[in-house]
Formats: C-alpha cells, sequence, structure tokens
C-alpha cells in the first residue's frame, strides 16, 4: 500500500497543477472537446466470431426462432468462427470440410436446402459423437440434426 502512495499523491495534484497556466498556454476554457461517435457500430451477429461456443451458437439459433431461422449473415460468421477454431486439428477436418461446405451452400443463390440439410445432419452427428457429457455440444448437435431433418424432411 505505502509504495501506491507517491502514485495516488501525483494523481491527485495533477488536477491542481493543471489550473496553474501562463497567459501564453491555452487554458481549459480555451479547448474544445470534441466526442466522436461511430455511425456504423459493429454487428456482433455479422462479425465472424473466432471464439465461438456451443453454448453461444445454441442461444443464437434459439434467439431466432429456429436453426433454419438464423439470418445468413449471422450463420456464416459463426460458421466461420468454428473453422477459425477448429481448423488445423487433424480429429476435426472432416468438421471443418463440412463447414465450408455449408458456408458455400449459404452463398449460393437459390440455397439447395437439402443439400444444406445433408451437411447440417453430418454436422449434428459428428458434433453428438465429439459432445461426451458437454450438454451444449450436445444441444448444438441435436440442433443441427434437427435442422438438416426439417430440410431433408429427416433422409439422409
Amino acid at each position: 500500500m505505502t509504495s501506491r502512495l507517491p502514485l495516488l499523491a501525483l494523481v491527485l495534484a495533477l488536477p491542481f497543477s493543471a489550473c496553474e497556466s501562463t497567459p501564453d498556454e491555452p487554458t481549459v476554457e480555451d479547448t474544445v472537446v470534441v466526442e466522436t461517435v461511430d455511425p456504423m457500430p459493429v454487428d456482433t451477429m455479422a462479425a465472424p466470431a473466432t471464439d465461438v461456443t456451443a453454448a453461444g451458437t445454441v442461444e443464437a439459433v434459439q434467439a431466432a426462432g429456429g436453426l433454419t431461422s438464423l439470418p445468413g449473415e449471422a450463420a456464416i460468421g459463426n460458421i466461420d468462427g468454428w473453422i477459425a477454431q477448429l481448423d488445423g486439428n487433424p480429429d476435426f477436418a472432416p468438421v471443418v470440410e463440412d463447414l465450408q461446405l455449408l458456408r458455400g451452400q449459404l452463398q449460393e443463390s437459390p440455397i439447395d436446402g437439402a443439400a444444406v440439410g445433408a451437411t447440417l445432419q453430418r454436422l449434428g452427428e459428428a458434433t453428438s459423437a465429439a459432445a461426451g457429457d458437454d450438454a451444449s455440444l450436445q444441444t448444438l448437435g441435436s440442433a443441427l440434426t434437427e435442422g438438416g431433418n426439417a430440410l431433408t424432411g429427416g433422409a439422409m
């Protein structure tokens, strides 16, 4: 605590020393403070998330009203985050390939629902298989599989 006292004394003295000015120096009254506001705030749903979590992905899906209701930009941002997180791990190479495929499928016009559904089913199965006791991963795996089933009519 005693090592912080000189720092505290300096901090307390700064406001008083700022009041002392010579006629040649601008005073506080002469200074104009301009506050800038970013007119385009960052859309966190559309920005790629590099630290994605199963719980965060499930939350986004639930907030959207289901996997197939998730806005395209949000889905692609989330996919990019998962790719960044899993890329380079040989155990997840097939998952990364399916995520890259899904990303491309979601950018097609028109989107092939059956193809997206099949990819979601594979991702759901892989996620469920890797989930172990992780409830969030289990939920995510189920959501992916259910979304895939909805798009394919349940066929694999």
